[in-house]
């Protein structure tokens, strides 16, 4: 027998990238990884913003299950190589979850002999929701952001809340490297609104591309983060999951369908309305989006 299917779903900011690797949580003999690339970039020794990042408390292994909450002070892009290359005795299936833009193009320090899924989903409904997002989170650590979010112009923010290529180009950079590289000759594309309207057929058939189970209880889940105790993830965004109000509707929620999600799912991408830096960020992403939302998966051509 050969060894687990390993895979990285490379995910956008505000993607339901967090629920789909709850959904997947559920695989039989599954070992799920959450943001270790995020902890690098944003808390690890090789961080982009060097400032002090405060004290955290110390690793600990997981009361329950096989998780592992691990400090930022040992995350560094080579330790999360390191792990993500270590054999898992019975394990059949590797996950890791990541935010794409964190792996920062350190091409060296991606794993070998891992699958490659890329989540996308339209930049006119990515850009408002991380614009909120990154405000409210600044507001938590710093005094210098402005009153209200109108003043807070996202396109202005250092590269440690906003990449140079918006999440979108690092995606497009990265999946022309997966395959020109052969690290993986037919890397999944999956647009969140197609997995929001239809996850049964989504999720089913990205496990058929992947080789990995599908069952019908995947596409539910238990409300609430006792899930996080079977993940190893980094003790500052555990603790972000199971308190932050970004993370209400992910510890509330018990499967992909819910109406606020199913309404900008099926809403039309909305071009106007919006303020001057958002229209630059979207008007930005969308030849890197529209260029992969192409290849996406579409259940109806499997």
């Amino acid at each position: 027998m050969g060894g687990p299917v390993k895979i990285i779903i490379w995910a956008s900011p505000r993607t339901c990238s967090t629920a789909l690797l709850k959904c997947l949580s559920s695989l039989p003999n599954a070992k799920i990884f959450d943001e270790l690339y995020s902890i690098a970039y944003l808390f690890g020794p090789d961080r982009l913003d060097q400032s002090p990042t405060g004290e955290e408390p110390q690793a600990s292994q997981a009361g329950q299950g096989k998780g592992y909450a691990f400090p930022s002070s040992i995350c560094t892009y080579e330790w999360i190589k390191e792990t993500l290359q270590q054999d898992y005795p019975g394990e059949q299936v590797i996950i890791s979850k990541e935010i794409v833009y964190c792996l920062n193009q350190k091409y060296d320090c991606l794993p070998e002999g891992y699958r490659h899924v890329f989540l996308l989903r339209h930049p006119s409904k990515v850009f408002p929701s991380w614009k909120k997002l990154t405000y409210e989170v600044s507001k938590q650590f710093s005094a210098e952001v402005p009153e209200t979010l109108d003043e807070f112009i996202f396109d202005q923010q250092p590269p440690h809340l906003l990449p140079p290529g918006m999440s979108f180009k690092e995606a497009y950079d990265l999946y022309q490297y997966v395959k020109e590289k052969k690290l993986d000759v037919d890397p999944v594309i999956i647009d969140a609104d197609d997995l929001v309207q239809n996850p049964a057929a989504i999720v089913s058939a990205m496990c058929a591309k992947l080789g990995i189970p599908y069952t019908e209880s995947l596409l539910t889940w238990d409300k609430g983060t006792d899930v996080l105790d079977s993940w190893t993830v980094g003790i500052a965004f555990k603790n972000i999951i199971q308190h932050s109000e970004a993370y209400k509707n992910f510890r509330n929620s018990t499967s992909f369908h819910r109406p606020e999600l199913e309404k900008q799912a099926t809403a039309r991408p909305v071009e106007s309305r919006v303020t001057p830096d958002i229209e630059r960020c979207v008007s930005f992403s969308m030849p890197f989006y529209q260029e992969m939302y192409e290849q996406r998966l579409q259940a109806d051509k499997i």
